[in-house]
């Protein structure tokens, strides 16, 4: 008689799972190592009650009450390629998965940015053409604007009083003082953050290089994690700068590792998944989006599905394990600002497929089409074959954006805003309202601050709290996973 099958271990602790792996990329500014990923921990796992059982609950030792928090390690790591970075780690949830987290450091390769490629970058956004500066970026532009002008004044009649002799030591002085402290100022704020900017958002011969050395660095990271037989699923989460980096990462990570060769008969589950993401698919010149879908969390639950059917290598295609991208504070609404001129050029880039939309484009000039196209035949059978295009890398990723609104310099967060106008309507845009020590002054930092009070705007009478928003939308517990039968082989942690 076979032995009975026991569902759970005699300690009544659940089945152990495949791990998870969540990567955060830092945005712009002198970040250190590991500030960020102890920071965003903090907020996502360690103060989270729900998470951790109750053997995983431990005493803060930062808090002389002994608060309890969930335990956690930081763990020397060598896929970060870094010796200031580790990895954080946790004991097994209630779940029964433990979840590493990692950081994506990429603030050493960007030092070393001049005023002058600083300036040339403000210059190119300054000399656009009032049509082309979209209205959520116009109150920004035009405070910018009347900084440059002012300076640029000041120098000139600076320059005349010199020239005609007219001004005294005592004037010379204070503004030989002022002008230090301006030029203080830029190489102080201004090239620290700003000068991240102008690197990274567009490709110029001045930027190639370093673009290129962070992309390899987060690609040699998330390889390796897609890879590791350990984890089954990987959440991307970006702040700021960080999320037009990330953003780039899985557009690169996609077309390598999407999936090709399908075959009607044996990859039956997989086209069933992909004909599910077809219903949503938009026209690929963005002339006729809709301003949302009609079943936004549909949608999201059949990228789930594609992304289960996709996170196991086969033949065919390498494991595709981001399941979700997370946006904070992302200057990617800002992106046909930023990254191209205008709209319409963004929109013809989207069509390329330079850009990746959510949902993705359709293979063809209708919305409702299909992500595949044939590529050819089996060599033995004649069977055609398809594969899924490389701008569709939203097929098996969620995309959860969370923004809180700014107004002009201070007011909240001026960086960040929604996606659907750039990016298409499968992004789930959820605005928060955050509030540090200064009130609503610059809320930019605060995504997951614990010290910051935020609440999700939203019309109902139960609104999240902004770290509840956060954890929702890394999803740790996976709400949308299907049971186990049977509880799966556990690798050995490396």
């Amino acid at each position: 008689m076979p032995d009975p099958i026991i569902a759970s271990p005699p300690t009544g602790k659940p089945p152990r799972k495949p791990g998870q792996a969540v990567v955060i990329v830092h945005g712009m500014g002198e970040q250190r190592p590991m500030d960020t990923l102890r920071g965003f921990v903090q907020g996502i796992w360690s103060h989270d009650p729900s998470r951790a059982p109750f053997y995983a609950r431990v005493a803060d030792p930062a808090d002389p009450a002994g608060a309890k928090i969930n335990q956690s390690w930081i763990t020397p790591d060598s896929r970060t390629n870094s010796y200031e970075l580790r990895r954080v780690t946790t004991p097994y949830d209630v779940d029964g998965r433990r979840t590493d987290f990692y950081e994506l450091y990429w603030a050493d390769i960007t030092q070393g940015t001049t005023r002058g490629r600083l300036a040339a970058w403000v210059t190119n956004l300054l000399w656009r053409k009032p049509a082309d500066i979209p209205p959520d970026a116009r109150k920004l532009y035009l405070v910018t604007l009347l900084a440059v002008i002012i300076v640029l004044v000041a120098a000139l009649a600076l320059a005349t009083s010199v020239w005609q002799q007219q001004i005294s030591w005592t004037v010379g002085a204070l503004v030989t003082i002022l002008a230090s402290f301006v030029i203080w100022s830029v190489d102080r704020f201004g090239l620290p953050y700003f000068g991240d900017v102008a690197v990274h958002v567009r490709a110029e011969a001045a930027t190639v290089e370093k673009r290129a050395l962070i992309r390899s660095r987060g690609l040699k990271l998330l390889e390796r994690l897609m890879m590791d037989d350990t984890y089954d699923r990987i959440v991307l989460v970006s702040h700021s700068l960080g999320s037009m980096i990330a953003y780039d990462l899985l557009q690169i990570l996609w077309a390598d590792f999407r999936p090709r060769r399908l075959e009607a008969i044996r990859d039956k589950a997989k086209l069933k998944a992909i004909h599910a993401i077809d219903k949503a698919t938009l026209v690929a010149d963005g002339s006729a989006w809709p301003g949302s879908l009609d079943d936004l969390a549909g949608f999201r639950r059949d990228q789930w599905e594609l992304y289960r059917q996709l996170r196991t290598k086969e033949d065919n295609h390498g494991p595709w394990k981001i399941s979700d991208f997370v946006t904070l504070g992302s200057p990617l609404t800002h992106s046909e600002f930023l990254v191209t001129h205008n709209l319409a050029e963004f929109r013809r880039g989207i069509a390329e497929r330079l850009f990746s939309a959510c949902p993705p484009v359709a293979e063809g000039a209708a919305a409702g089409g299909t992500l595949l196209y044939q590529e050819g035949r089996n060599r033995s059978s004649g069977k055609p074959q398809r594969a899924v295009h490389h701008g569709a890398v939203f097929a098996a990723t969620r995309w959860t954006n969370i923004f809180d609104r700014g107004n002009g310099w201070l007011t909240g967060d001026p960086i960040s805003g929604p996606m659907a106008e750039n990016f298409g309507p499968g992004v789930e845009n959820i605005q928060v309202e955050l509030r540090g020590c200064l009130g609503r002054v610059f809320t930019h930092t605060l995504y997951w601050s614990l010290a910051a009070t935020g609440v999700e705007v939203a019309a109902n009478d139960r609104p999240r709290s902004h770290l509840a928003v956060l954890r929702d939308a890394v999803d740790l517990g996976r709400k949308l996973e299907p049971s186990q039968a049977e509880t799966p082989t556990i690798p050995a942690r490396k």
